[in-house]
């Protein structure tokens, strides 16, 4: 007897098709992304997938829209304590992030995203952004309260940030994703810390 998938909401699938793309490209790669491939990851058809998305463009494009969701997510999760504390329990919740979805390093670094997606790269850069402009707000409020020293630039400050993750991120990602990116990437925050200081 034929097992059929288990019926869904629109929005509870979509988000199902989503994650299964970017363990797709965390364990194959891009270039392994196809609509028979999610299907198939997912347990549906390839014409039940199309009932949710278009086109794999449009998968793209929500994939996107789920790192930024996701990177939102981690500032509205913080609003306690000093504005170091907190920038540093958003820089691990980053880490943590990624760590949870390993295709988002090969997606934002790829080629595909780069060269061939321009609407969806330039969606993904005003994300990034965004998260940048929320962080330089906490590092001046760190700075009107005395807690960061006023000579920092607080865009640069935010971009250093942004910046440690990316890098931890590429190793990891290179490495075969071989060992914990947070705790690879938390190393680097008492250096950073010493800058704020």
């Amino acid at each position: 007897m034929k097992k059929t998938a288990k019926k869904f909401d629109r929005k509870t699938r979509r988000a199902q098709i989503v994650q299964a793309a970017l363990r797709i490209i965390g364990s194959r790669g891009v270039g392994a992304l196809t609509t028979a491939a999610i299907a198939k990851e997912v347990g549906i058809s390839e014409a039940n997938l199309y009932r949710h998305f278009e086109n794999k463009e449009e998968i793209l494009n929500a994939m996107t829209e789920e790192i930024g969701a996701g990177l939102e997510e981690n500032l509205k999760a913080v609003t306690a304590g000093s504005p170091v504390a907190r920038l540093k329990e958003i820089y691990k919740l980053h880490l943590e992030y990624i760590e949870k979805n390993d295709g988002i390093p090969r997606l934002v670094f790829s080629e595909q995203l780069h060269m061939r997606q321009p609407h969806i790269r330039k969606k993904l850069l005003e994300k990034i952004n965004a998260y940048s402009r929320k962080l330089s707000e906490i590092i001046k409020e760190g700075q009107e309260g005395g807690l960061i020293k006023k000579g920092l630039n607080p865009h640069a400050a935010s971009m250093i940030l942004i910046g440690m993750v990316q890098i931890t991120t590429l190793k990891w990602s290179l490495s075969g994703f071989s060992f914990s990116l947070v705790h690879e990437g938390m190393k680097l925050w008492k250096d950073y810390e010493k800058c704020l200081k």
